[in-house]
Formats: C-alpha cells, structure tokens, sequence
C-alpha cells in the first residue's frame, strides 16, 4: 500500500450501507449507521475493531427521498487521545450526490476480550477452560488487580464465590491449596548431606513452592518451610 493510498484511506472513507425503508421511496440514515461509519474509519487509522462510539455533537438522523445507493464519507477524524473525544467530517451521499454534511464529535471507548465465569464457581474449585466465558469490555474499566486473560485463569483456585460474568480480581483466586491449615505433614529437613524428618501441624493454607508457617507436633516450635506435596513441606539449609 503506497503512501498516497494509506492517507486516502485514512482521511476519506466511503461507507457503503443498505438501509431498511422508511415508508416508501424514503431511507433513514440514523445514528447507528454513522457509529458504524466512524468506528471503520477509526479501524483504518489503526485503532483495531472493537471501538465504542458516543456522540454528543453533530447531526445523526437524515431522510433521504427516492435514494437507492447511499454512502457516508467520513473526513478529517482528529482523535484525542487523553481525553477519549473524537471530531469529524461525515457528509452523506445518496446515488452519487452529496445530500448533507455535518460535523460530528463524541467519546470513543476502546473495547478488549476478556474471560469472566460463565456461571457460578464455588470457592475451593479449580478454574478449568469450560467455567469461562468471553466478552467484550471498556478497556478503561479494567483494573491492574484484574485477571482477564483465559490461559491465567485456567489451574487457579477460587479463593471465594466468583459471580457469573463478573470480572475476577486477583485476590479472589490463587494457586491449588495442596496443604490446609490443620494438616499434620512430614518435614524433610536437609543440612549437608543429612536429611532429618519430623512431624508438623500447618498453619495456614499453602500451594505447592509457597512457604507457609507450621508447627512442630513434639516442641511445638513454629518454623516456615516450602510446600512439595499435599503430605510434605521441606527445610533446606544445604
């Protein structure tokens, strides 16, 4: 694609539509066919698919008697990147005559894929690919503390009630709970070469690599050691 071509298509764009009718021998251009228009327009210009637009500013409703082909050309797009606002030319063609201009301005809301629960998922059970549904989002909506990418979800474990369709937060899943607070488990102790076991009451919940607080059976002092298993936790000095 040549330079030419690319500012062409980027500043003059002709939006072929077919339009219900209107009562007889009359079309209906409205404000849905001009969102469309303007979202294609704002795909050419790199901003992808998936774009919200809103108006505030400009005519968006226009009646055209005995028109058979109708365009929308859309001008000049001047994008405010900080402030999520848009302006533009659009003027309406009907059979290759130019029947109305206006200047249309308004907010635009970049929109992203993201994976919720399809339905309902207890707490204590494993997020599998099935339990997840996709859908279409502001991307200003979602927070750091969101997890919205499927591959993520898949193999966590709901830490409380996640609701149907709602965005999860990282805080409400982590890594599968191999050992539960109350769990007697074998400690593998290892210093140099000598691997010495013992007895040990969790607590508190851990996953596997995490190191979590336990107790020893016998002296009852408190010590951390790293989660191998749902039965073994390890001390390694070596």
């Amino acid at each position: 694609m040549t330079m030419l071509t690319k500012i062409l298509s980027s500043f003059l764009f002709l939006f072929l539509m077919t339009f219900s009718a209107f009562g007889q021998d009359i079309l209906l251009l409205n404000e849905e066919d001009l969102g469309r228009a303007v979202r294609k327009e704002f795909e050419n210009q790199g901003y992808g698919e998936d774009v919200e637009i809103e108006f505030f500013g400009g005519k968006t409703s226009f009646v055209l008697q005995k028109a058979k082909l109708v365009k929308i050309m859309i001008s000049n797009l001047k994008i405010d990147i900080e402030q999520g606002t848009f302006s533009s030319n659009a003027e309406i063609f009907a059979d290759g005559e130019s029947k109305d201009k206006t200047r249309l301005s308004g907010k635009y809301y970049i929109r992203v894929r993201a994976y919720v629960p399809e339905t309902t998922i207890e707490k204590g059970t494993l997020i599998t690919e099935d339990m997840l549904k996709e859908i279409s989002i502001r991307a200003n909506r979602v927070k750091e503390n969101n997890i919205i990418d499927k591959e993520k979800l898949i193999g966590l474990q709901a830490k409380k009630m996640l609701k149907a369709g709602k965005i999860v937060m990282d805080r409400e899943v982590g890594q599968k709970v191999l050992i539960h607070k109350g769990d007697v488990v074998t400690v593998i102790y290892k210093s140099k070469g000598l691997q010495i076991t013992s007895k040990a009451e969790a607590q508190e919940d851990g996953a596997a690599k995490q190191y979590i607080e336990l107790t020893n059976t016998k002296s009852g002092k408190s010590f951390n050691a790293r989660v191998i298993d749902a039965a073994t936790v390890e001390i390694d000095n070596e």
